[in-house]
């Protein structure tokens, strides 16, 4: 039987920064990975036509680049693996119904100009809403990539000043309420409503105000990417634990965790195949595939699977269309929208809202797509003077006629209403600067990437009683679970959906564990 000191379940791009992290401390770690290639759901493809490179789904790497693997390149992957960055100076724009535009700069003066244009007092409150939430989440943002307290400790702690009340008060509010307590204007209340539901949860969700604090970050580390596509992050980290000796095993499916006498010991794959752990096993799944599908009742506590089985999944889901172009998008808004890598199409608050409140029922529309061009700032990803179009919207997974099975019928219908929803906002988007066309729907990210349960890219809602040391379940949010060996990491942990780089914070705690300095690991 082949064996390793850490065997990692899933080589999404948490699950490879563990196994980095650790391969750089010279223990020895098998990553075992389902698809043909790592990455999970940052990875790059050529879905449409030779050539063009397509994010089949993330493609923003904006709150990664605060944590300390990159912002202090602890890895090396900047110096000597050649990850490279871009954060324009007009990282988005959101473009209303009637094609008036909030472009949204890096430099926050220009910020300032950009909503005068629909009120003054907006955007005077905009700069004191960005001072406000600086003072209010410093005492929080320092623990994005560690692991979180218990989340009642956290909450105690906050209770104990000015700042740390009023934190409460951000996170336990929706972001409707806070756009409706800082801004006059239709559009910011729209802008900030449509910006935040990115979490995966409708504006009005309570708890949702803890996502209207990402704003400022536009002006700090912007919307990166990677020059050419998403995916080069996750062949960083793919060629950092190969050159620190590390094993990557692709087209191999994890079946079953080797639990004995309480200990977890290894993984056995589908045929069969056993896999050896000899210090930890680390999952990279979903909370529900590993605790529902990979262990028995028998080796968990009482009670627990039943817990694991009221996690609530995001309140919709992606239909993603990858679209190679002749030319870029033109936009009816003209301007700076034209050199914006995401814009975001928006209707103003009423309706919004009324297209989220479909979602609950089953019932998809076409109404709120994000167009991103990363080939406006990156054009290594297409053919020369040619483009890419990611066309993602939000919609639910379970359809109130025929449930998640009826996308097989429909997906192509909706996808076509997207895109005629974007076409609205563009003179260009015709069928003659079409190239080539995929489409996804909800169940379709399911079916390729079994983590993606119910097509929740996040693995389990954002919601606030899942978040934080509550992320996955209460007392079990510091990257261990009940059996002695057996670690999680990635989206159904602390900080959740998004890429983050949560899982340096998993790596710490095994380290940890192991009885490994982290410091002197990253020191070297």
């Amino acid at each position: 039987m082949e064996k390793h000191d850490v065997v990692i379940i899933g080589g999404g791009h948490n699950g490879l920064i563990v196994a980095a992290y650790l391969a750089k401390a010279k223990v020895d770690v098998c990553v075992v990975e389902l698809q043909d290639m790592v990455g999970g759901c940052v990875i790059t493809r050529e879905l449409t036509l030779p050539g063009f490179k397509h994010d089949p789904a993330g493609a923003i790497h904006m709150m990664i680049q605060a944590n300390p693997m990159l912002h202090q390149d602890e890895l090396g992957l900047k110096a000597t693996y050649g990850l490279e960055y871009i954060s324009p100076d007009i990282p988005a724009a959101i473009v209303f119904s009637d094609d008036t535009a909030l472009v949204i700069y890096k430099d926050i003066q220009k910020m300032y100009e950009s909503i005068k244009q629909f009120s003054t007092k907006d955007a005077d409150a905009y700069l004191r809403f960005c001072e406000y939430l600086k003072k209010i989440t410093a005492p929080v943002g320092v623990g994005m990539f560690a692991a979180p307290p218990r989340f009642g400790a956290m909450m105690s702690f906050l209770d104990s000043s000015a700042e740390g009340r009023e934190y409460i008060r951000l996170i336990l509010s929706s972001v409707q309420d806070v756009a409706g307590e800082w801004f006059e204007s239709e559009h910011m209340r729209a802008a900030f409503g449509r910006w935040a539901s990115e979490e995966m949860i409708g504006p009005r969700e309570k708890g949702t105000g803890l996502y209207a604090s990402g704003w400022p970050l536009f002006h700090t580390w912007g919307l990166t990417m990677p020059v050419g596509g998403s995916g080069a992050l996750s062949e960083a980290l793919a060629a950092c634990i190969r050159d620190h000796g590390g094993t990557i095993k692709l087209n191999s499916a994890v079946e079953k965790v080797v639990v004995e006498n309480g200990i977890a010991t290894g993984v056995i794959l589908k045929g069969g195949d056993q896999i050896g752990a000899k210090k930890a096993v680390v999952s990279n799944v979903n909370v529900k595939q590993l605790f529902l599908q990979m262990l028995s009742d028998r080796e968990i506590p009482s009670g627990f699977q039943d817990n694991v089985r009221k996690l609530k999944a995001s309140s919709f889901a992606p239909l993603v269309q990858a679209i190679a172009l002749n030319e870029a998008p033109d936009f009816k808004a003209g301007g700076d929208v034209n050199k914006a890598p995401f814009v975001e199409v928006s209707p103003f608050t009423e309706e919004l809202l009324r297209l989220y409140d479909d979602y609950s029922y089953g019932v998809p529309n076409a109404g709120m797509p994000i167009m991103g061009i990363s080939t406006v700032v990156d054009p290594t990803r297409a053919p020369a003077g040619k483009h890419t179009l990611y066309l993602y919207h939000f919609e639910p997974y379970h359809l109130r006629d025929g449930g998640a099975a009826a996308w097989d019928e429909v997906k192509e219908k909706v996808a076509d209403e997207v895109l005629e929803t974007a076409r609205r906002h563009c003179t260009n988007l015709d069928s003659s600067n079409i190239l080539g066309r995929w489409i996804g729907s909800p169940l379709d990210y399911e079916r390729i990437n079994p983590a993606l349960v119910e097509g929740d890219i996040g693995h389990i809602g954002s919601f606030l009683n899942q978040s934080f040391g509550n992320r996955p379940l209460p007392g079990w949010g510091q990257y261990k679970t009940p059996i002695q060996n057996l670690y999680m990491c990635g989206a159904s942990t602390h900080p959740g959906v998004g890429i983050t780089g949560g899982g340096r914070a998993t790596a710490r705690v095994v380290m940890e564990d192991l009885g490994i300095d982290f410091k002197k690991v990253i020191a070297k």
